[in-house]
């Protein structure tokens, strides 16, 4: 395979943690629009810095995070030499 013919992706994730004893709640229509808001900014630099045959999808999940362990990473082998 070609090197211009192997798959190549660009992701970037961004995670917004809202805190736990927080009295205000982020209300549908308010994450909603703030999604719309960065999808609409990445879009535009997205497009100044790409080749223009790049194609964008946007995930958005809201979860609550009752419980989230993340491990520090894990080298499942032998150090290198």
């Amino acid at each position: 395979m070609a090197e211009r013919e192997a798959p190549r992706k660009l992701r970037v994730t961004f995670e917004f943690t809202i805190p736990p004893g927080l009295p205000t709640n982020v209300r549908t229509n308010r994450r909603k629009a703030a999604v719309d808001a960065m999808k609409t900014a990445v879009t535009a630099i997205a497009a100044r810095e790409l080749p223009p045959e790049t194609s964008m999808t946007v995930r958005h999940e809201w979860a609550y995070a009752w419980q989230d362990t993340t491990t520090e990473p894990v080298t499942l082998g032998p150090e290198a030499p």
